[in-house]
């Protein structure tokens, strides 16, 4: 077998609909940073709807808001990510490193 070949995975926590996945941890990081959704999402190359729905979809499936929201106005908006919202976030980090763990100890086993 070609030496060169690896495996590729894509970690998604579902319900109904996507509920949680990289691209909202990549929003939600950003959003961290930047203090604003609309700022993150550009970053991201996304349409702020498109942002705005991935997140009110995970809220949705979770059942828990992942964001604090302020309306724009004289001072501007932003959003700010919740105390459950950055549990879910190391979460689901800490999850995908021990699963990367033991997908490359099991593709050593059966490829290598």
């Amino acid at each position: 077998m070609k030496k060169n070949l690896q495996y590729q995975m894509k970690l998604r926590i579902v319900g109904e609909e996507k509920a949680f996945g990289h691209g909202v941890l990549v929003l939600m990081q950003g959003i961290a940073q930047k203090g604003s959704m609309q700022k993150a999402a550009s970053d991201m190359g996304l349409a702020y709807s498109k942002a705005w729905k991935m997140m009110k979809t995970a809220e949705k499936e979770l059942g828990f808001a992942l964001l604090e929201r302020k309306s724009g106005g004289k001072n501007g908006g932003g959003s700010q990510i919740t105390e459950q919202g950055k549990d879910m976030m190391l979460r689901f980090i800490r999850f995908e490193q021990e699963l990367k763990q033991q997908a490359d100890r099991l593709y050593q086993k059966y490829f290598d």
